[in-house]
């Protein structure tokens, strides 16, 4: 019988060979936040497994800086938001696919009134 670490290896290993889709251009962005939305209920490590960008954390209520996950690269990505306009800091670019993430992000957060983190993972 498998031991609960044991069992934890073999679940990550299986799912780490899932093939990660690599977003470049603002509308695989847009996709890569669908697909975040449609899996952001899982519960625990499903959740951050099925998605190729996932939201680490944002600045709220004021947006001003956001930590995405990038599956593909494998590292955490900073997008800076001044004046409303997001810039990516890995890309050096605005209209990158973590910038159309970040779009859609804010977006949202303003058609919800979403105003925590806590408000955004529900």
């Amino acid at each position: 019988m498998m031991s609960d670490p044991d069992k934890i290896k073999l679940k990550m290993n299986s799912q780490q060979m899932k093939k990660v889709e690599k977003c470049e251009g603002f509308d695989e962005g847009t996709f890569a936040f669908l697909n975040w939305m449609n899996c952001k209920s899982f519960i625990g490590d499903d959740y951050e497994l099925n998605s190729p960008m996932i939201l680490k954390n944002i600045d709220l209520p004021k947006i001003t800086r956001a930590k995405l996950y990038d599956r593909y690269l494998g590292k955490d990505i900073i997008v800076d938001i001044i004046d409303n306009v997001p810039q990516c800091k890995n890309c050096s670019s605005d209209d990158c696919s973590h910038v159309g993430f970040i779009i859609c992000l804010i977006q949202l957060i303003e058609r919800e009134g979403l105003g925590s983190m806590d408000e955004l993972t529900k």
